[in-house]
């Protein structure tokens, strides 16, 4: 058997790495820390639970790498202050469940870049605080699909549930 007839590993999806991250969160230490990571200069914590995962996505360094760990640091420091939260309502449906003004979901989904990251931490707060779980997954899609072809489609969804849900405020979780 030669080197070429070895297949490399895929490489793993979002959902694979969120897996990681959430049971990475089942440590105090690591959700402490994640908790209050900023996605520019993500704590060792951050790498412990990732590194191995997004080396098989994107190898070496440099700008593209860079901003895959801002990307997925974003990601963690989100999820990490959701943790109680974490559930299936899909985001926008949680949102319109827990009150949130439509101006905020605007906000939300009209944020690019930077700006990005800070308002997905503000709606998890938002989310937090009403006590309303949300679905992960939503979070990673919006994040990793800035930029790309999906970027729209994965707004819009969020923008449809919120109005299909918009007066199901208070309703059993």
């Amino acid at each position: 058997m030669t080197a070429q007839d070895v297949e490399a590993p895929a490489p793993p999806t979002p959902d694979t790495i969120l897996a990681a991250l959430r049971v990475a969160l089942k440590d105090p230490g690591t959700l402490a820390a994640l908790r209050r990571a900023d996605p520019d200069d993500p704590p060792p914590a951050f790498f412990r639970s990732t590194v191995g995962l997004l080396d098989r996505v994107s190898r070496g360094s440099g700008p593209a790498r860079d901003d895959l760990e801002r990307r997925w640091a974003g990601i963690a420091a989100a999820l990490a202050a959701g943790e109680s939260m974490l559930g299936n309502v899909p985001l926008g449906a949680a949102l319109a469940r827990a009150g949130v003004a439509e101006m905020r979901l605007l906000r939300l989904l009209q944020a690019h870049d930077g700006s990005l990251l800070h308002a997905v931490r503000a709606t998890v707060h938002q989310l937090v605080s009403k006590g309303q779980p949300f679905d992960p997954r939503d979070v990673v899609h919006l994040i990793l699909s800035e930029g790309t072809a999906k970027e729209e489609s994965v707004r819009r969804n969020i923008a449809r549930q919120y109005y299909r849900h918009e007066g199901d405020r208070g309703e059993a979780q």
